[in-house]
């Protein structure tokens, strides 16, 4: 297993504790005493004359000794692996164990292999691994055909694995609300698509299988009516959509916090900020992506919205970007007022998302406002091109890499993200969408990873479904999800 420069320079940076491109003997006694995991004695020995020697090591002299060091860099990813793995913290692996570390390999190659390995490194033959066996795994990688890259990549999927919750159930959430969209109706879109599910025998066996009740009124979350005398052109019924968010943060934060799978129905998108608000609410000290699935960007603030539709500014809600730069607006007390407290939500002094963890797709119809943030964060669209060209399966995985460092995703499926020949029943279908296939193989990719702890499905309006199509369309995508879920879920 060869070792390169650019695979060491991070510990070399280590050891360099000012940052002036040399290692001094104070700095190598610094450093010492907390590398004991990644250094060996005779290494230790070894570097410690390669400092006497000449007095100060520079990047090139550290990195050509370390090259005649092979065991330096896998030795300190081994002994993280062998933690993460170790789930009991009984200090040795267990078959079960072991099996599951080699399950993350490719299967074809390992599987032969598992069991010759697992005795090879038993050296005490007790059934267990302890950790001197298991960084035998050094002297064995040449023979399996490992990689440094692949110990690496084998760690980042444990840290995702280990980041990612334990949920036994899933729960059905409704938040009745279209009052942010231009046109009334996406609120029946919830029943619609439920009384769509109870009709199929199959699915809705599945759903009583792996959902908390289905028909609990106490995860429901529905617009009151609107007061006639409060006028707010920047943020339309903002004092309405505000208390539905606010129980709807609310129902996603409990089911969370009772280790459930918030599957998230709604009227229109605007209420998807109290989503991420509630997931963020449960987990504080969770890092969040969002992978949003819209022709929409949906990241304008009451100061720059040509509309005052708030289904186009849940994720300046969440991200806390008002914009002003780019204002056309100069918003009222009572709207400055609530979309402030729209921004904290979720409970927390920084905004419940930041932008580097967003990704967009199939987004296709934006302003110029959104243009200029788009551009500002270098915020990532996978285009319907990309996964025509890509394949959806890659293109999720795309999505599913650039978030890689993330602890959860959250997943928001705006149904306007299809084409508009067969999304009709949506308030603002948009041409050049992705087709039904190419939207469940997405879904169905981007569902199976462990770190996706909420699903949102939203903007079915069946008072413009004149020829019923998006209904059926809207049932495939849901049946799609299910059954990704009933995978992760069926077995709890």
């Amino acid at each position: 297993m060869v070792v390169n420069s650019k695979e060491l320079s991070s510990l070399f940076s280590l050891f360099d504790v000012n940052g002036d491109g040399f290692i001094t003997s104070k700095e190598l006694e610094q450093v010492f005493a907390s590398m004991t995991d990644i250094l060996a004695n005779d290494e230790m020995l070894l570097l410690n004359n390669l400092m006497q020697n000449n007095g100060l090591v520079s990047r090139d002299e550290f990195l050509e000794w370390a090259q005649k060091q092979p065991e330096l860099g896998p030795y300190q990813l081994l002994r993280d692996i062998f933690k993460l793995i170790d789930t009991d913290g009984s200090g040795s692996l267990s078959s079960a164990e072991f099996s599951t570390l080699m399950s993350l390999f490719d299967a074809d190659k390992m599987t032969d292999a598992f069991q010759a390995l697992f005795d090879s490194l038993d050296v005490d033959k007790n059934g267990e691994i302890n950790t001197a066996e298991f960084l035998a795994l050094l002297q064995q990688a040449s023979s399996l055909d490992i990689s440094l890259l692949d110990l690496k990549l084998l760690k980042k999927k444990l840290v995702q694995i280990s980041s990612s919750l334990t949920l036994d159930k899933i729960s059905l959430l409704e938040v009745d609300c279209d009052l942010g969209a231009g046109k009334p109706g996406a609120g029946a879109g919830i029943e619609m698509l439920k009384e769509a599910i109870k009709k199929q025998h199959d699915l809705r066996s599945t759903c009583e299988q792996i959902m908390v009740d289905i028909n609990d009124t106490s995860s429901l979350a529905r617009a009151s009516k609107i007061q006639a005398d409060i006028v707010t052109p920047y943020a339309r019924h903002i004092e309405v959509i505000t208390q539905v968010m606010k129980d709807a943060a609310m129902l996603v934060c409990n089911s969370l916090e009772n280790d459930t799978f918030p599957l998230v129905l709604a009227g229109d998108h605007s209420t998807a900020a109290s989503t991420i608000a509630g997931i963020r609410r449960a987990h504080p000290e969770k890092n969040l992506g969002v992978i949003w699935i819209d022709a929409h960007a949906d990241i304008h603030s009451p100061f720059t919205t040509p509309s005052g539709n708030m289904h186009g500014m849940p994720l300046a809600i969440a991200s806390g970007h008002d914009n002003q730069s780019e204002a056309i607006n100069d918003i009222d007390s009572l709207t400055r007022q609530l979309w402030d407290e729209l921004k904290g939500l979720h409970g927390l002094s920084s905004p419940a998302i930041n932008l580097d963890n967003l990704i967009y797709v199939g987004v296709r119809d934006t302003e110029p406002a959104e243009n200029i943030t788009l551009s500002r964060y270098d915020i990532p669209i996978v285009t319907t091109n990309d996964v025509r060209q890509e394949g959806p399966v890659a293109a999720a995985n795309r999505c599913l890499s650039y978030l890689s460092d993330v602890d959860l995703i959250y997943v928001s499926f705006d149904v306007d993200c299809l084409d508009s020949t067969i999304c009709k029943g949506t308030g603002t279908p948009v041409p050049g969408g992705l087709w039904a296939h190419e939207a469940i193989l997405l879904l169905r990719t981007l569902l199976s990873d462990q770190r996706v702890c909420c699903w949102e499905i939203c903007e079915i309006n069946p008072h413009l479904d004149e020829l019923n199509t998006l209904a059926e369309v809207s049932l495939g995508i849901f049946r799609a999800g299910i059954d990704v879920l009933s995978d992760r879920y069926s077995n709890c």
